[in-house]
């Protein structure tokens, strides 16, 4: 998933949940629980580890989707009245840790963080290596639609 939508899901928990400590719990397993559906990214995440000359699109479309998250939490932030800032960022928070984990290990390659790079991925790869992955352009729009939803719920 994008991080946008890991975002805007992570607001939608911190929202329902009210307490920040089960915002950051919740948002963080929602990260695992749909990064589980396919959505397209495999061919980008293949150059990214594998195919290392084809490193550019890979880190541009983690750019530009950082960029599209980071603004569109903002306006989400700023044009709505929320009842408690604090839930609606922790939510955030922890459905993002995850993809920053795996980024910091990309750049670090810390070995302690290993076994969360295997956890992250058997999730990621659950059904993918199994059903196989959908179009990067499919996911993308499905996702837009999913997130034109949610913040419908905030």
């Amino acid at each position: 998933m994008t991080l946008t939508t890991h975002a805007t899901i992570g607001a939608v928990i911190g929202h329902a949940v009210g307490t920040p400590f089960l915002a950051f719990i919740f948002g963080f397993i929602s990260h695992f629980i749909v990064d589980m559906i396919p959505h397209g990214d495999t061919g980008l995440s293949d150059n990214f580890r594998i195919h290392k000359r084809k490193r550019k699109r890979a880190v541009a479309y983690v750019v530009i989707d950082a960029i599209v998250a980071l603004f569109f939490v903002l306006l989400i932030a700023n044009t709505r009245d929320l009842e408690s800032i604090r839930t609606f960022s922790w939510g955030i928070v922890g459905s993002v840790l995850p993809d920053l984990i795996v980024g910091l290990f990309e750049v670090t390659k810390a070995p302690f963080l290993r076994w969360f790079i295997r956890l992250h991925f058997f999730f990621h790869d659950f059904f993918v290596q199994r059903k196989g992955d959908v179009p990067l352009y499919y996911a993308i729009m499905a996702q837009i639609v999913l997130i034109a939803y949610l913040q419908t719920k905030l």
